[in-house]
């Protein structure tokens, strides 16, 4: 057993897309709402929208981290044949 497919927790495949285009719409909807209302913004605001960029960072992380554990997982089966 390879150190690949010990791993395990990766995202399913069909998931990574559609997960990064709703985390790419989040950040364009925070984008133009900051856009459209850049003197109005208070210090809550800036939290709220940090907070979002951050947890859409750590998204966008697990499905990079998600499809190279897949594509290392079809390079190997690739190898075994």
């Amino acid at each position: 057993m390879s150190t690949v497919e010990k791993k395990g927790s990766a995202l399913p495949k069909a998931w990574i897309v559609p997960i990064r285009l709703a985390i790419y719409s989040v950040l364009a909807g925070c984008s133009a709402f900051v856009y459209f209302n850049v003197g109005e913004l208070e210090f809550t605001h800036y939290l709220v929208i940090v907070t979002i960029v951050a947890v859409a960072a750590m998204a966008l992380l697990d499905c990079r981290v998600s499809d190279d554990y897949w594509k290392k997982l079809e390079k190997e089966a690739r190898k075994a044949d």
